[in-house]
């Protein structure tokens, strides 16, 4: 059942057995599982509508301190689906060692392993747009390339990478949600605080409000928060109740180590067709992706003493490095579902999607550069091939000084806007250079030249390093209540009837995309509650 918030009458009382704070990956993989296992009434608070709207969206501005970042409004989407709605579709599982104990980085790994996880992996896939038959295609060619490539896999291996179409949960989950006898998705309204009894140890209520001035309440025997990484470590932190340092806070971690994943971009000229490359730079998961992956190997991570590690491979052909050729992109992209759907747009600048004069005129203008490089760019023909472009992927190691803390703005509200503090450190720059080094030694195997051939003239880190709007650390997990904030379960040591749902408990970020470890986690905790609460 799909409920305006507006509609409820204000001062009132709403009763489940679940509640669940956000409808992204996390909060809709949680509620359609406890759906399918038990008989449980849930209900999910969702701060924006069914599509992106401009005064909900204003909820999400922040401030970030450090390094430059992009601005905080445009990395998260505050309606239903969240930021499935600016969701590139890659699904890959995180390295292996990053659950593990790494001694040359003092990381005490996850308390949980990732075979927990894997038992998920199917119904998690699914969930992300990619079904049995692509995964097992999937498998076969990361098998094929396995056995041929020309990589010398002691120093860097490919990596697997499974890909969605990619799904918008707000389309694919949106019928489901609105038949659904056991699910009340509240529209319009914003969790504004989590009411606890008097020792903080129990969570009696979840106060409600929409922009329209109404508020209302959320009684139920537990609360999930799935609002990302960034409002879940806020939402705690401004239900202070009894407490000035918030909730479930009494380790000090809520908001603290904030994980990103860092990524630098490198271009290399190569000659027309690029031949021998060709066999490790090119489409990846089933032909549905326009770059191949390339990981440092554990061994060399333990012996260099690195963090992980990974490089998209993807080749750039003729007029693509013109600046007409961004414009142009942008108008193609304007038309091109899913991703004319996406609320902000990359590398627009921010904004509502739209069409621009300036993409419109860069086309007529340039007709050469609009028609030859489109082509090249959807059928990929190696004569037209110029260039080769890295994106090295870097794990970001967690620090309690990278962090989410309340500012001083405050919002519609008047709660606190976030404010994210985010530095590097030397082992994730020693990482980039050793990683971005060993792909290029590789590369100069089968293009003599390409490391001497840089289109760019930057040393990279930290000028040329981004974010990837992928938000992680601040509700870690941790069996140690003095270093954590959640449990193996996901339930706040503090809290008794309190979880967190989503990367936010992730201890360590691994460098590659979350979502399907996300997706993974929230059906582990469904079977956890269906258990717990039946």
């Amino acid at each position: 059942m799909i409920i305006d918030g507006h509609s409820v009458p204000d001062g009132a009382t709403l009763d489940a057995d679940v509640c669940i704070v956000g409808s992204g990956f996390a909060g809709l993989a949680l509620a359609q599982r406890l759906e399918q296992r038990s008989r449980l009434r849930v209900v999910v608070v969702e701060s924006g509508g069914l599509r992106w709207e401009e005064a909900t969206a204003d909820l999400a501005h922040g401030e970030v301190v450090g390094l430059p970042y992009y601005p905080l409004h445009e990395t998260r989407v505050r309606a239903f689906g969240g930021t499935s709605a600016s969701w590139g579709g890659v699904c890959t599982p995180l390295e292996a060692n990053a659950f593990r104990p790494r001694p040359w980085l003092n990381s005490p790994g996850w308390p949980i392993e990732q075979a927990e996880l894997n038992a998920y992996s199917e119904d998690a896939l699914g969930f992300c747009g990619v079904d049995h038959k692509e995964r097992d295609e999937v498998d076969r060619e990361n098998e094929l390339t396995l056995s041929t490539t020309p990589l010398d896999l002691t120093r860097l291996q490919p990596g697997l990478m499974y890909n969605s179409r990619p799904v918008r949960l707000a389309m694919t989950c949106l019928p489901a949600m609105r038949a659904s006898e056991s699910i009340r998705v509240l529209l319009h309204s914003t969790a504004t605080e989590l009411q606890a009894n008097e020792s903080a140890r129990h969570v009696e209520s979840l106060k409600v409000r929409c922009l329209s001035g109404t508020g209302f309440s959320v009684t139920a025997r537990t609360y999930v928060l799935a609002g990302g990484g960034i409002e879940n470590a806020r939402l705690l932190l401004t239900s202070r109740g009894s407490s000035s340092s918030g909730l479930a806070n009494s380790s000090g971690a809520v908001g603290a180590y904030f994980q990103e994943h860092p990524r630098v971009r490198s271009r290399y000229r190569v000659r027309s067709g690029m031949t021998p490359l060709a066999r490790v730079v090119g489409s990846g998961a089933s032909g549905t992706l326009r770059f191949s992956k390339v990981a440092l190997p554990e061994e060399v991570q333990q012996e260099e003493g690195l963090l992980t590690f990974h490089a998209n491979l993807q080749a750039g052909y003729l007029g693509e490095l013109t600046h007409e050729w961004e414009r142009i992109r942008r108008l193609g992209i304007r038309f091109t579902r899913p991703w004319n759907e996406m609320p902000y747009f990359h590398a627009a600048g921010g904004g509502r999607l739209g069409l621009r004069a300036r993409d419109v005129l860069a086309a007529v203008r340039r007709p050469d550069v609009a028609l030859l490089t489109s082509f090249a760019v959807v059928f990929g023909p190696a004569r037209l091939r110029r260039f080769v472009e890295i994106y090295c992927g870097i794990e970001q190691l967690g620090r309690p000084e990278n962090r989410i803390e309340l500012g001083t703005d405050l919002d519609p509200f008047g709660i606190p806007r976030p404010r994210v503090h985010w530095e590097m450190g030397e082992v994730e720059e020693r990482t980039y250079r050793a990683g971005l080094q060993t792909v290029l030694a590789e590369l100069e195997k089968l293009e003599p030249g390409i490391a001497a051939a840089a289109i760019e003239e930057h040393d990279g880190w930290p000028g040329g390093l981004v974010g990837t709007w992928h938000h992680m650390g601040t509700t870690r997990m941790d069996p140690d209540p003095s270093r954590g904030v959640v449990d193996r379960n996901c339930r706040t040591h503090d809290v008794d009837n309190v979880y967190v749902a989503g990367g936010s408990v992730f201890p360590t970020s691994a460098s590659l995309a979350p979502s399907l470890t996300i997706v993974e986690l929230s059906m582990r905790l469904a079977d956890h509650l269906t258990a717990r609460l039946a």
